[in-house]
């Protein structure tokens, strides 16, 4: 996989050139092996790596450890990436609470990382009230977990075994064959010898070298994995369920970033430019503020009743959207369609991938 060279890469170079990774690095901690000496390194001078997992590497991860890696690595990677641009709006933990309500909760693992990671998409339970926080994650878990959280607009593809050339390939599970495919094809995972060795244990030095990878990876950051949001757009409340995010809009009729983007998105589209002066906030919300997923440039049909105020309901054939609803602007309900959707070269999803296109069903 090729790492971006970033502000946050830069970062890093600065901390060695002027000697504070060696005070960084003051803490307990037992011996990575070698191979991941240099990952586990750097994640514990980033943050990443919270004291409690800096030592006895070469143990199995539990899913609360791991949900809390990925978290971190999350935030602070925002954090780092707004300080290298100089950007003053960014996703912080306190700010994404505060923006969403999570319809879930469980019973066994109340820890603010969890129910983070759940926003996030990382994680899911095992059942609807259980998330199972000390068991330890198999190798196809920890590969469906991070394609989970990160699929939008990485450039993943479903690498075919004549590549991987795993001899395990048949034993992977079929819910998790999707995701060991993608990971494969971005660097987040490689196999074990001749095998991706699915049912293995995943310890916590191989979690933190797949976070640093995550780290340095193309990353959109997205409600349950899917739904692109902006840290800018302040007006924008959202409520988090297993299979769905409902949008709220809360419409103080002063000028801020999102009206400024949703001027600009008006005036460039061709259908809603053509009557610039009756230009409707909400209804550029509706349309413009989750265009990546809406994609109102590529299919007009959704903008003319859009425009009139009707309410109406979209077949993506991964999800359902309605515009419009009594208790929220906007509805996105995932179906549970085996595979996941990318942008990166055009909109698609499935498996394998298949262009797609949006129906309307109401």
């Amino acid at each position: 996989m090729k790492l971006k060279i970033t502000g946050i890469a830069i970062i890093i170079v600065g901390m060695l050139l002027t000697g504070e990774w060696a005070a960084a690095m003051v803490g307990p901690q037992s011996n990575p092996s070698n191979w991941a000496k240099s990952d586990v390194n750097t994640a514990i001078w980033l943050g990443i790596v919270p004291e409690r997992l800096q030592s006895k590497y070469q143990s199995p991860i539990t899913r609360e450890e791991f949900a809390e890696l990925i978290v971190n690595t999350i935030f602070i990677r925002e954090k780092n990436k707004a300080a290298a641009s100089g950007k003053a709006d960014y996703w912080t933990k306190e700010k994404l609470l505060e923006k969403v309500q999570l319809e879930v909760e469980f019973t066994d693992a109340r820890q603010q990382h969890v129910k983070l990671a759940y926003i996030l998409g990382s994680v899911n339970g095992v059942s609807e009230t259980q998330f199972a926080p000390n068991k330890h994650i198999s190798r196809q878990e920890a590969a469906t977990m991070l394609i989970n959280t990160n699929h939008i607009i990485n450039g993943i593809s479903y690498t075919p075994n004549d590549v991987l050339g795993y001899t395990d390939f048949d034993k992977i599970a079929d819910w998790a064959l999707p995701a060991v495919q993608a990971a494969a094809s971005v660097g987040y995972m490689k196999g074990v010898g001749k095998k991706f060795d699915y049912a293995g244990k995943f310890t916590r030095e191989q979690s933190i070298a797949t976070m640093m990878r995550l780290y340095f990876s193309d990353y959109e950051f997205a409600l349950r994995g899917n739904l692109t949001i902006h840290s800018e757009y302040e007006e924008l409340h959202y409520r988090v369920g297993k299979d769905h995010i409902s949008v709220t809009y809360r419409n103080d009729r002063t000028a801020s970033k999102l009206d400024d983007a949703l001027r600009k998105a008006w005036e460039r589209n061709d259908i809603a430019s053509e009557k610039p002066k009756f230009y409707d906030r909400d209804k550029a919300v509706a349309l413009f503020a989750f265009e990546k997923q809406l994609r109102p440039d590529d299919l007009p049909g959704i903008i003319a009743p859009t425009l009139n105020g009707l309410s109406t309901t979209w077949d993506y054939g991964w999800m359902n959207v309605s515009i419009f609803n009594q208790d929220s602007l906007i509805r996105f309900e995932f179906k549970p369609v085996r595979g996941y959707m990318t942008r990166a070269e055009e909109y698609q999803a499935g498996y394998p991938f298949a262009p797609v296109t949006a129906n309307q069903i109401l």
